[in-house]
């Protein structure tokens, strides 16, 4: 290899050295998002944050079919209850205020919950216990945020709603009301 080459081949490398030093900070922070991104902990928080702001836009439909009701609309349909949210917004159905604070309190107390059961996991596994309660934690509140879903839907006016709220309840065994969460505590 004549001398020429060498010289143009360590040229190139520095080159390419210099562009790899380039924007370093934000390469090094894209590494560590996407590193965790993948890790499956990450991805169960995703999941749950979809499933709240699924909960959360829900309610926002099912308020503004409520807006459309009191203004005198018959059987509002999706479409008008999507195009109705900024409305809702604008005449006080929805207050971001106390979605903000809902949205907040929700999230923080799953990631207190679930934490909580991670330790309990980590205690139970190393005194040679089978560990059960993340798996149960993140099960209920999954269902739970759900049917949350399922009855906005239904307040919304997607009657199936009602009828698949009634099939996971009663495949989940979460109960509607105090009432009926005595009554399976008596059951047992």
């Amino acid at each position: 290899i004549s001398w020429e080459r060498r010289q143009r081949s360590v040229e190139i490398m520095m080159q390419v050295f210099q562009k790899l030093q380039e924007a370093w900070i934000l390469k090094v922070c894209l590494s560590c998002a996407v590193t965790v991104a993948i890790h499956e902990h990450a991805q169960i928080f995703a999941a749950f944050v979809a499933l709240v702001f699924a909960d959360l836009f829900s309610k926002w439909l099912s308020l503004s079919r409520q807006r459309l009701v009191d203004r005198g609309e018959q059987s509002p349909n999706l479409w008008q209850e999507f195009c109705g949210i900024r409305a809702a917004r604008h005449d006080g159905y929805i207050r971001s205020d106390a979605m903000r604070t809902r949205f907040v309190h929700k999230i923080l107390s799953y990631v207190v919950v679930v934490a909580s059961a991670v330790v309990l996991d980590f205690m139970l596994t190393h005194s040679h216990a089978p560990a059960f309660a993340t798996t149960v934690v993140i099960g209920y509140l999954a269902i739970t945020e759900f049917i949350s879903i399922l009855e906005n839907m239904q307040e919304s006016g997607v009657e199936e709603a009602g009828a698949l709220v009634d099939l996971i309840r009663k495949r989940s065994g979460v109960a509607t009301d105090k009432k009926q969460e005595t009554e399976r505590r008596n059951d047992k």
